[in-house]
């Protein structure tokens, strides 16, 4: 029996006029979306303020230029902490003594304790002697703290505590120092720690610092709590709307979502998540990369992730011969020369908007997504017109009811998924049968069949590409962008496919023993003998090899870091990223498209079903990582557009030499075995 009419599918075209629907839908959010994240392009770039001064010490250089350098590298803000007596005194701002050294101090009416802490003034220091004074008041009571009249000015008498606990104990953001960063020409960024049983007065002495001062742009927690957690961050949140500041969270570690404060999370949700996204580097962590590697990292994080705020750590040691503060400032300043050549600007951090897309737009894509499911299941189980229409209608009515009732954030990541899945799936499928046209057909051309494989894997791509719209606009909203969902399943939209096309595979193609499982009794035939089947020793090495594969396929995708990278491939990484619009996917250029061109062309020309096989498994991870690119959605969408273009241009161009290299081989093997025959 000729299998070209076996399997054939028979779908309705109401279920195709659906998936335009909705892909026009989604173009219209994906368009809409673009804008906003387009116009997202203020970048604030921050160095801590106590660090500077304190390398500054060690430097030939003035303050001014050093704070000269500092703008001329693009630092736009200073981020200012609570201060402490440490911190005070090595910025020269009071005295902080022991009580032996207070014995020769003079003090009228009183005498010095053993073990007490004292805190002196330091002339033309007045203010911030004052203002720390009334820190102390506020943070540990007047009763613990006695000002003393002394034969070296006044001095504050501390005890209650250990001198080391006092010396490190946050005593609260200095007015005056704000001022000196925002007189310095610098915008301010707050770093406040939280009280212990926090009160409304605690959170209004915070703020009243802040009255005054020109360009507070920012606030982000310092610590495991948020300012105010955790029962007064709505007040916290009122005060920050109040004073016009906008409120930041740290990105955690792993580089997904944020680093644990109780508070924020409450917070941002209550702000509409229309908060701003810091990024830093951990101090034990840049000690190990050069200063290229960490400009390279703020690069990356602000193109891919939506990264607004950016905070540099000071190397604690210069870097060829640099000093400690010439190194920090090298490396600022190669970052904002990249994101500069990317567009950006810097000064006041754009803040995403509250959005939420169109609800009758995501139906629409909504029941596209649905309508690409049937689509691609009655592929896999053919079933009647009739059929498909009732369960595309039925599942959109359930769909849209619940879309309704929950607001749509689960139903909207169900029918993403979907998507990610169904699409490759899909447009493989769609291919398969493209190739079943020409399999009774004698070899083609080598030309025409190289012709054919780059038509063929463009074609792929721009059906995939369909999901890929989908989920964009399906979970295009703020709380995504800024990362506070995250799309969940992305390693099913990496097994799944490749199951799902080899399901498809083994119904369209005789692999099994010349034989199509294309219906019941073929498939329960298949498993009786696939269980049952005598295995060879080596099966074992080829079943871990396979195993080997599958787990750095699966480890190294998804949001997660599972599998390391190697360095080569960060050096051809770093490269992609500093010469592309965006770095295109290793396992798409490399291995998925060639591997797809290479499919086609193999079939084209009669080449053993079993290689055709396997490269066709491998085509579909290419078009797979495609659709799942947009799942990242604090990527911009434009940069997941280009991101899949730029894969498919490199691919389709390796496919190409791929396919030119293969037939050079065979041509070349054919020569050597006619020279032998010629020989014998």
């Amino acid at each position: 029996m000729n299998h070209r009419n076996i399997h054939k599918s028979k779908y309705s075209w109401i279920l195709i006029l659906c998936i335009i629907v909705g892909l026009l839908s989604s173009l219209y959010l994906v368009f809409e979306r673009h804008q906003i994240e387009k116009s997202q392009n203020h970048i604030e770039n921050i160095v801590d303020y106590d660090a500077v001064l304190r390398a500054n010490a060690f430097e030939k250089r003035s303050q001014q230029e050093a704070f000269d350098a500092l703008r001329n590298a693009g630092v736009t803000a200073f981020a200012i902490y609570d201060r402490t007596l440490e911190k005070a005194k090595d910025a020269g701002q009071v005295k902080v003594l022991t009580s032996e050294e207070m014995d020769s101090v003079r003090v009228n009416g009183a005498s010095i304790k053993h073990g007490a802490t004292y805190v002196g003034l330091i002339s033309g220091k007045e203010g911030y002697y004052k203002e720390i004074r009334e820190d102390l008041y506020h943070r540990i009571g007047k009763d613990k703290v006695k000002e003393l009249n002394t034969s070296i000015g006044p001095v504050l008498e501390l005890y209650g505590a250990t001198a080391d606990s006092y010396a490190k104990m946050n005593l609260g953001i200095s007015k005056l120092q704000a001022q000196e960063v925002a007189d310095r020409g610098f915008n301010v960024i707050v770093r406040p720690t939280n009280y212990r049983n926090v009160t409304s007065e605690d959170l209004q002495y915070v703020f009243k610092r802040l009255e005054g001062i020109p360009h507070v742009t920012g606030m982000i927690f310092a610590g495991k709590e948020a300012l105010g957690a955790p029962n007064l961050t709505d007040e916290t949140l009122e005060l920050l709307h109040k004073n016009h500041i906008p409120l930041v969270g740290i990105e955690a570690v792993n580089q997904l979502q944020y680093e644990p404060q109780q508070g924020f999370l409450e917070m941002a949700a209550k702000d509409e998540y229309s908060v701003g996204r810091v990024y830093t580097i951990a101090k034990d962590e840049l000690k190990k990369i050069t200063p290229e590697e960490a400009a390279q990292r703020f690069y990356i994080s602000d193109i891919e992730r939506n990264i607004r705020f950016n905070l540099f750590p000071m190397y604690e040691t210069g870097v060829n011969n640099e000093t400690v503060l010439q190194t920090t400032i090298n490396y600022i300043g190669m970052a904002t020369e990249k994101l500069a050549a990317k567009g950006y600007e810097f000064g006041p951090a754009d803040i995403y908007p509250p959005y939420t897309p169109n609800p009758l737009l995501v139906v629409l894509t909504m029941t596209g997504a649905i309508a690409l499911f049937v689509y691609v299941v009655q592929m896999l189980i053919p079933m009647p017109k009739h059929t498909q229409l009732v369960a595309f209608f039925g599942i959109s009515l359930v769909s849209i009811v619940v879309f309704i009732v929950t607001s749509g954030t689960l139903i909207t990541q169900i029918w993403a998924l979907s998507s990610a899945v169904m699409a490759p799936v899909g447009a493989m499928i769609r291919l398969m049968e493209e190739w079943r046209r020409y399999d009774s057909a004698r070899p083609l051309g080598a030309t025409k069949s190289t012709v054919l494989a780059l038509f063929y894997l463009v074609i792929a791509a721009l059906f995939a590409a369909i999901g890929g719209m989908y989920i964009a606009s399906l979970l295009g909203n703020t709380k995504f962008f800024m990362e506070f969902a995250i799309f969940r399943g992305v390693k099913l939209t990496f097994v799944l496919p490749v199951i799902l096309v080899m399901i498809a595979y083994l119904q369209r193609f005789p692999l099994w023993k010349g034989r199509m499982i294309n219906s019941k009794e073929e498939a329960k035939k298949f498993v009786v003998e696939f269980l049952t089947m005598d295995v060879k020793f080596y099966v074992f090495f080829v079943v871990a090899a396979l195993g080997a594969v599958a787990w750095v396929f699966v480890g190294r995708s998804g949001h997660t870091a599972g599998v390391p990278v190697p360095t080569s491939e960060l050096m051809l990484r770093r490269f992609l990223e500093n010469t592309m619009y965006a770095r295109p996917r290793e396992k798409e250029f490399i291995i998925g498209h060639p591997a797809l061109m290479l499919a086609t062309f193999a079939f084209l020309r009669k080449w053993p079903s079993v290689i055709h096989f396997l490269l066709t498994l491998a085509g579909v991870i290419g078009i797979a990582s495609m659709v799942e690119t947009f799942c990242h959605l604090r990527t911009p969408v434009f940069m997941s557009i280009m991101r899949g273009y730029d894969g498919l241009l490199i691919g389709a161009l390796l496919g190409l030499l791929l396919i030119i290299a293969v037939r050079f081989m065979m041509y070349a093997t054919q020569w050597f075995q006619a020279r032998e025959v010629d020989h014998e």
